[in-house]
């Protein structure tokens, strides 16, 4: 995957400050392609080699750009529990008795690139997505179940909001 950061030079012309390789690769085919923390302004500032350290999920005030890739069916039976380890941080918004189903305090963007899954909401609703659908996730309960043996792969562009 190559990605491409655009940015301005001294004169106020617009460059290529990347392009190349992602900088973060969280897991096999997931990448951390940007996030900001703060008030956002253009000519953005932000070293195009360093952007905002923030966690897994964006809290209030902060975005994220990710591709995320899940492991279709096979693969994940072959993993076993091992997939259902992680950082303390972000397994914090996972369910423990459905460790799949999360919630999360933020607006997803997402489009999904390619693969099948069944998107389940808390009420046991399900809808299939797969590659060229959209979905708008508002803070609510789900779990994203992978319905094929070809892994699900998402790009997202996710928002940190505030819970009321």
């Amino acid at each position: 995957m190559k990605l491409l950061i655009t940015g301005h030079d001294a004169k106020g012309r617009a460059v290529f400050s990347h392009a190349g390789r992602p900088p973060r690769e969280t897991s096999p085919g997931s990448y951390e392609l940007w996030s900001t923390r703060g008030a956002l302004s253009v000519p953005d500032p932000t070293d195009a080699a360093k952007p905002a350290a923030i966690g897994y999920f964006p809290a209030e005030g902060e975005t994220a750009f990710k591709v995320v890739s899940v492991p279709g069916r096979t693969a994940r039976a072959a993993m076993g529990d091992v997939h259902h380890e992680m950082p303390a941080d972000i397994a914090r918004f996972f369910d423990a008795e459905d460790p799949e189903m999360h919630t999360t305090d933020t607006i997803d963007y997402v489009v999904i690139l390619s693969g099948e899954a069944e998107l389940e909401l808390d009420d046991g609703r399900k809808e299939v997505v797969r590659g060229g659908d959209c979905v708008v996730q508002r803070g609510t309960r789900h779990a994203w179940r992978v319905t094929s043996d070809e892994p699900l792969v998402m790009a997202a562009t996710v928002i940190g909001a505030q819970r009321r």
